[in-house]
Formats: structure tokens, sequence, C-alpha cells
């Protein structure tokens, strides 16, 4: 046999080997879904995981509803590439533990949770966000950089910066606060709009904890910062660009 053929061997090895390798799931992102008890209706769910090899963490948020296991949980484990396994401890003492199935963009599994109140099962289904790209809306930001730098960047997302910001807990989700990007961080905000009714939009929704918040409620109804979050909605809307 010659060196040639020795060599071209080794390289055929060498990819069948790698094609043979299963892909490492990352499940790193924000996700939207539902929390579907055994003996109650679905309520609303949310999670922003990390993962960095093969250790995730995060955070999973549930509605107010579930009374007793309704809050956010920091939770952390690890990821293979069919599933996602996590345990954590939310901000009301509950114990949490995750196991879901990795199938493309979603996660759907049993979740199980232990409290003072007592237990709580059922299935916690996920689905990853789309990352989206707002420079669409450059000109709104454009047209009226003052205002969102001084009441939107400035007042109304400083509860954000605290989680929202570069590397920090919630980096992961589609909402960044950058205070050096001004222009960046308008981008993140715009898919996050909802044109066809904007003061229902996400990114009120969210701090507003309307919509299942890891951070909690940061906004009060009708207080001045959600009064700025909410024109810019509309500036948003107006522009038709999202």
């Amino acid at each position: 046999m010659s060196l040639r053929t020795t060599r071209a061997g080794i390289a055929v090895l060498a990819l069948v080997t790698l094609a043979a390798a299963p892909a490492r799931a990352d499940v790193t992102g924000s996700y939207d879904g539902n929390l579907t008890p055994k003996k109650t209706t679905p309520s609303a769910a949310s999670a922003v995981f990390t993962q960095t090899g093969t250790a995730v963490s995060g955070t999973i948020a549930l509605p107010a509803d579930l009374t007793s296991f309704g809050g956010a949980y920091l939770v952390q484990g690890k990821a293979t590439p069919k599933k996602v396994k996590v345990t954590g401890i939310g901000t009301n003492g509950v114990s949490f533990k995750y196991v879901g199935k990795i199938a493309g963009t979603s996660v759907s599994g049993k979740a199980k949770l232990k409290g003072a109140a007592g237990k709580l099962k059922g299935t916690l289904a996920l689905t990853l966000n789309p990352a989206t790209d707002g420079s669409a809306c450059d000109a709104v930001y454009t047209a009226n950089q003052t205002f969102f730098d001084d009441q939107v960047l400035g007042v109304a997302l400083q509860a954000c910066t605290a989680c929202h910001g570069p590397g920090l807990q919630a980096g992961s989700t589609r909402l960044l606060v950058d205070a050096n990007d001004p222009l960046g961080t308008a981008r993140t905000i715009a898919p996050l709009v909802d044109p066809a009714s904007p003061s229902m939009s996400r990114v009120l929704a969210k701090p507003l904890n309307v919509l299942p918040h890891g951070g909690g409620q940061q906004l009060q109804p009708a207080s001045t910062e959600e009064q700025i979050l909410a024109q810019w909605a509309e500036l948003v809307t107006a522009a038709a660009c999202n």
C-alpha cells in the first residue's frame, strides 16, 4: 500500500468520525412557552438559558397566578445533544427540577416544584425566541435620538440595566441594554414592539410582569417609565419598520 493511499484512508476515516459525532446542543437564548400542570389549565412561562460547554445556567419564570409557585427560579445544570437538565431554587423558596427533551428550537419535558405549600408537577414546553435584527428601524432612532438617549435609555430602561446588560444574567435575551450603544439598544427593542397592539408590546408586558419575567415586576402601571416606553412603541409602530 502506497503512502498516498494510506494518507487518503486516514483522511476519509477522520471525516467519517467527524460526521458520526453528534452535534453539541446549545440552548443559549430566551424562550416562551407554557407550564401545564396535571390537574389545572396551562400557564404562560418563560426562560433564559446560557450554555458554556455542557454547563447551563439561567432563569425560569412562572406567572403569579400559580400562587405559591409563581416567581423566578435561578437554575443550573447541563445539556447534552438530546436534553437539558436543570435544578434551582425560586425567590419564593420553592425548589425546581426540570428535564426537557431538545427537538430543534423547542424543549419540552417534566417540571417538578416543591415548597411549603406542597408540590406541583407538569409539562414545561418552551420554544426559542428567534433572533431578529431591528436595524430596519434605525431611522426612528435617528429622528428621535435625544428622546431615546435621555428618556428611554436614561429613564425607562434604568431598571433593566442590572440584568440586561452585556454579559449579565439576562444577557442572552433579545433585549440588550447598553448605555454605551444606544442605537444597538434601540435595535433590540424594535422586534419587541407589537405593531398590531403597541400597548401590549413585549417590551412593556415583560417589565410590567404581565408576561412572566425573570426579573419580576420592574415597572408600575401608568408610571413615567411605562409612558416613555409606550411612546417609543408608538413611534416604532408609526414607522411600520418592524
